[in-house]
């Protein structure tokens, strides 16, 4: 996969790659065609990168962004919405972490106190500084159609399957799966505990992967690291 492209994986659905450089934290965001609108799954970690993606969905002919999905919370997956105008959908708890989050007077100024306040946070709010390059202008978008255990969503070309997860990485993930292209995007779900929160060495969460793995899927993508398939998802759960 081209770093910085968007990457077609099926006939509707490409993907915009993760940076695999761990102080960026850029993560994948997901993009699903349909003939009048594209839908992502997360929308980037800053302003700067949506406006990439937009500009080249254009360049490519693709329709606009009509609709965002959040996988979960976390700045890496939504600082880039407020480069959009469009409803966003997510679990009923990422509504309410964010809005509480909405209310943060976010600059760099604020970034440099908390890491100041605590050194946990330096690699998170350091690249938050790297990422965000206006702080004037950049707002947190709160989603306003949110859902707890479940939600479809209709294209003309099929639908899109929204289902609440949970997990030890952030307590609204949710995962996205397109059926009629037997690919789940599954965010950071399966992931430990953000840096800041770790009481212990970071292990992925096998029975979330185990849960995961469902045979109408055969492609799996994750936030921060390239696809894996269901081949590979088996062949781990079973060296596990």
């Amino acid at each position: 996969m081209v770093l910085g492209k968007l990457t077609q994986l099926a006939d509707s659905v490409w993907l915009w790659p993760h940076n695999p450089d761990e102080n960026a934290i850029q993560s994948t965001v997901g993009v699903i065609v349909g003939e009048d609108e594209t839908i992502l799954i997360d929308a980037g970690n800053s302003p700067r990168l949506a406006r990439q993606i937009k500009d080249e969905l254009k360049q490519r002919g693709l329709p606009p962004v009509g609709r965002i999905i959040y996988t979960h919370h976390h700045w890496d997956h939504i600082y880039g919405a407020c480069a959009f105008d469009v409803p966003v959908i997510a679990h009923t708890s990422c509504r309410e972490i964010l809005a509480k989050e909405a209310q943060i007077p976010w600059s760099a100024e604020y970034l440099d106190r908390e890491i100041a306040r605590n050194s946990q946070l330096n690699l998170s709010y350091e690249a938050r500084k790297r990422a965000v390059r206006d702080w004037q202008h950049f707002r947190i978008v709160v989603p306003n159609i949110v859902f707890a255990a479940s939600e479809t969503l209709h294209l003309s070309e099929g639908i899109i399957e929204l289902e609440y997860v949970g997990g030890e990485h952030a307590e609204d993930s949710i995962i996205v799966k397109v059926p009629e292209a037997r690919i789940m995007f599954v965010g950071d779900c399966f992931y430990p505990p953000p840096l800041h929160l770790r009481i212990a060495e970071p292990i992925p969460s096998i029975s979330m992967l185990a849960f995961l793995l469902r045979d109408e899927y055969d492609l799996y993508v994750e936030g921060h690291d390239v696809p894996f398939t269901k081949g590979e998802l088996l062949e781990f759960l079973g060296d596990g």
